[in-house]
């Protein structure tokens, strides 16, 4: 085994690496990612409510494993197909102090004991049940899991002792400094890798896990991403997915855990930040462009998966000024480009989370009676256009993983054409645009997807503020 209908929407409302190592074939270019905060989410066990104080956004607000498992419904009807879940490792006990409120370990990212799933999610056996209900809807799911730290405290368990830098032992460089003052693993010593694998591949046997999420990556060697790639092939199987965190990730500095098969996808930091400056005036539509063209020059069979929103950002709609016509705007390019886009839980109802902590809201669940989020107004004309985007992408591989090629720019405009039959236009300016016939393909086109009101449908007019992709007939 080599490592690792035309649907018609009318919405009108590389790195070429030297084999070091096989190549991937996970298939994850296929994937729409739905990421869920498991405590922000749904809470659908009230017994293990302990630390909930929904007046304070840095404690506990309830949502759990169950809340996960009981709303699947909702992640398959929107059309995602891999659901990654933060952390649920046993979390420290205690709060800290953040400029005078308790801030709990809500995140999941703050662990104890690696070799117990935290009391205020579940139990495993919720975890287990939530992956088996997902793999019978089709869903694919992914842990986020934290080989580089421990919570706070932590240095002072006689468990550990020998196998943490803090304080005075915390180092200067990326793989020996104590990130946010945390307790740093020494995973260069062998006990400590035998129980970080143990811990986190051990339970994916356990409860059937199909990948990790893997939390600040850069902080780790290359030689421990290796050991681990081999472990996870050997005793996980060579299909199960590696997606790392590497703040700032682009095609550059994805090479190297490209290129010995450490990991088969990277969050693409590089996108968000250039989609945000061509819809702020940053960058214009034409450099903006060049940008697209090469941003996943990437080894063949890996790809950068583009968000536009995260966990430790502002989102995305915040940035933009609570502007949802600019926001369809960046998911249209999201969803037309290479490498699994990712959406961020509530991103597709308009959930406006500004700076950190503020960005962790719960999600908003409308007139639904699901806690903490019931009542919490949801724009589902929004959710709409993301349900749009998903079906069209899968409906379409040229949309997923052919090359992008720019047939005409300029300062606010941009069509780019997707393989043989996809054509995507974007207008960001505040007047309508027309378009010289001579840049565009020949053919005839029609509009499967307009962000905006747009019965007409013509490739050359695009009307002010819009997105919209035409099918080759």
């Amino acid at each position: 085994m080599v490592r690792r209908i035309v649907v018609c929407l009318l919405f009108l409302f590389g790195f070429a690496s030297p084999a070091f190592a096989a190549a991937n074939t996970t298939g994850l270019g296929d994937e729409i990612i739905y990421f869920v905060m498991v405590d922000r989410f749904a809470d659908g066990d009230a017994t293990n409510n302990f630390d909930v104080d929904r007046n304070n956004p840095l404690a506990f607000q309830g949502g759990d494993l169950e809340g996960v498992r009981e709303n699947l419904a909702e992640i398959v009807e929107l059309g995602a197909t891999l659901v990654w879940v933060t952390p649920v490792a046993g979390q420290i006990e205690e709060p800290i102090d953040y400029e005078g409120k308790d801030f709990y370990p809500h995140h999941g990212y703050w662990a104890r004991d690696l070799n117990e799933i935290d009391t205020r999610y579940g139990s495993e056996a919720n975890l287990k049940a939530l992956v088996d209900a997902a793999h019978a809807l089709g869903l694919k799911v992914i842990l986020d899991v934290v080989y580089n730290h421990l919570g706070y405290g932590m240095e002072n368990d006689p468990e550990f002792a020998g196998w943490l830098r803090s304080g005075e032992s915390c180092g200067g460089d990326d793989l020996t400094l104590c990130l946010a003052g945390l307790p740093d693993f020494k995973t260069e010593l062998p006990e400590v890798r035998r129980y970080l694998f143990e811990a986190n591949i051990g339970l994916a046997e356990r409860v059937g896990l199909d990948g990790f999420r893997l939390d600040t990556v850069k902080h780790i060697s290359h030689q421990f991403w290796q050991a681990h790639r081999e472990e996870v092939d050997r005793r996980l199987g060579e299909d199960f997915i590696l997606i790392g965190e590497l703040w700032d990730a682009d095609r550059f500095l994805a090479q190297p855990y490209f290129a010995n098969d450490e990991m088969d996808a990277l969050f693409d930091f590089s996108f968000r930040d250039r989609v945000f400056k061509l819809m702020n005036g940053v960058y214009d539509a034409a450099k903006f462009g060049r940008y697209l063209v090469k941003r996943h020059d990437v080894r063949e069979g890996y790809f950068l998966a583009p968000f536009l929103s995260n966990h430790d950002m502002a989102m995305m709609l915040s940035v933009l000024g609570g502007d949802t016509q600019a926001l369809g705007i960046a998911a249209t390019i999201m969803m037309s480009i290479e490498g699994p886009p990712v959406i961020v839980y509530g991103e597709e109802v308009g959930r406006r989370g500004g700076v950190w902590p503020n960005n962790r809201q719960v999600m908003p669940w409308g007139g639904r009676d699901v806690q903490p989020g019931a009542g919490i107004v949801r724009d589902e004309v929004l959710r709409e256009q993301f349900k749009a985007l998903i079906a069209l992408r899968k409906a379409n591989p040229s949309l997923r993983g052919s090359d992008i090629e720019v047939v005409y720019s300029d300062r606010d405009v941009l069509v780019y054409q997707r393989g043989e039959d996809a054509l995507v236009a974007v207008n960001r300016s505040e007047k309508a645009a027309v378009v010289e016939a001579e840049g565009l393909p020949g053919g005839s086109w029609e509009m499967v997807f307009s962000s905006v009101p747009d019965p007409a449908g013509d490739i050359g007019e695009l009307p002010a503020r819009s997105a919209r992709i035409f099918l080759l007939e």
